[in-house]
């Protein structure tokens, strides 16, 4: 049973579970010009009902921008019946709001309104931050945008994809978005045969590829600094994600129920993150294969304890809770710049992925320390290091 925002009754209420689950985000352009221009794209509503008399009383509940509203209809005599009244209901909130009406002929729909639908199919399964970031791809194709589904071809795509001002590694971001969220409309709306994206070849990147890993030394002289500082904060963080390829998110929602002393492990079960606009809580991992148990060092596990002895509890146990996440991720890359360029708190977990590596040789491993897929370790976190170089050349002077 949930109690939707605002509804202020005591009467059972249910909560759509067959095409709503919790809230949407729906994002259109807005034709009214009230709103603030930040929160003019966001719409989010749920459905729920409410039993009472022998009937059945469908609630929208829904808002764009900070306040709740609700319309209901009552007088249903099932759920199934008062599902069919949705989509009246939503476009009648819609209109009081500003919102332009859904196009009922989905024939028509075009890449920007279908986005709408795109969002609300893959809210369970993609966080709010993926979701944000697949918005801001897709918003890339510009020329492509209001032109319909049906009507579009990869010529039109790949001239898009061409005109989008970017860097090589953000237009095929883009790219990636776009099949996608074509893929979606193929497979589940059946609005295509063929994805029109599907064939389309990345932007080969021409400029040479930045190293992001530390080498040993480099990573000795910055836990050093980094310790050296009045406040341990920034140390502990970057030796936990240094020893264990912990992403930030992870560290950041670590709680002292997740350290295992005796076995010397930690447990990642949740992340730290933005889970709605300007809104930071505990939210499930990245993907499945991010939860996980990991060893940490002798090293990590003494600076632990020495911060649990001079930190105070947070309410919700977190190891680092009485720290802004967001402004603290900041301060370390500021820190880490100083003295590498190019450099972040994430090539922390690109270090440990390559050193693992070296000392293992087990792709396989690193994956699952890392909590990541082979492929995406084989391609974005494994970089040859000087140490690397250093070996192989060794390894080759053997070779003949």
């Amino acid at each position: 049973m949930e109690k939707t925002p605002g509804a202020g009754n005591t009467e059972r209420l249910y909560t759509n579970t067959h095409m709503v689950n919790g809230s949407l985000h729906d994002y259109y352009t807005m034709q009214a010009t009230s709103l603030p221009e930040k929160e003019a794209f966001l719409m989010e509503y749920r459905f729920s009902y409410r039993e009472k008399n022998e009937s059945i009383c469908l609630i929208l509940s829904y808002k764009v921008g900070r306040r709740w509203k609700q319309k209901t209809k009552q007088g249903f005599k099932t759920q199934r019946e008062a599902r069919r009244y949705q989509d009246e209901l939503l476009e009648q909130a819609r209109k009081e709001v500003g919102l332009g009406p859904a196009d009922p002929d989905l024939k028509k729909v075009t890449l920007r309104q279908f986005w709408e639908l795109f969002a609300r199919d893959r809210r369970n399964n993609l966080t709010y931050n993926t979701l944000k970031s697949y918005r801001s791809g897709l918003l890339a194709f510009k020329p492509i945008l209001d032109i319909p589904i049906v009507d579009l071809n990869p010529a039109a795509v790949v001239n898009a994809l061409h005109q989008i001002p970017t860097s090589p590694a953000s237009v095929n971001y883009s790219l990636r978005v776009l099949k996608i969220i074509l893929e979606h409309a193929r497979v589940i709306y059946h609005l295509i045969g063929v994805n029109p994206a599907r064939d389309v070849k990345q932007i080969k990147d021409a400029r040479v590829r930045q190293l992001r890993a530390f080498s040993r030394e480099e990573l000795a002289r910055l836990l050093a600094m980094l310790k050296a500082l009045p406040n341990q904060a920034a140390y502990l963080a970057a030796l936990i994600a240094a020893g264990t390829g912990m992403r930030y998110g992870e560290v950041m929602g670590l709680t002292w129920a997740d350290v295992d002393t005796l076995h010397q492990t930690v447990s990642v079960t949740k992340q730290w993150g933005l889970v709605a606009r300007g809104k930071y809580a505990l939210k499930p991992p990245k993907t499945r294969n991010s939860v996980r148990t990991i060893h940490i060092s002798s090293t990590i596990l003494s600076a632990l304890r020495t911060w649990k002895k001079q930190q105070p509890l947070s309410i919700d146990g977190r190891i680092f809770g009485r720290i802004d996440a967001y402004n603290f991720s900041h301060q370390i890359n500021y820190y880490i710049q100083k003295d590498f360029p190019g450099r972040s708190f994430h090539s922390f977990r690109h270090t440990f992925a390559t050193l693992l590596l070296e000392a293992t040789g087990d792709v396989n491993l690193v994956a699952a320390v890392l909590g990541d897929t082979v492929a995406t370790v084989s391609e974005t976190y494994l970089d040859y290091t000087q140490d690397v170089r250093d070996r192989a050349a060794a390894e080759m002077e053997c070779l003949l």
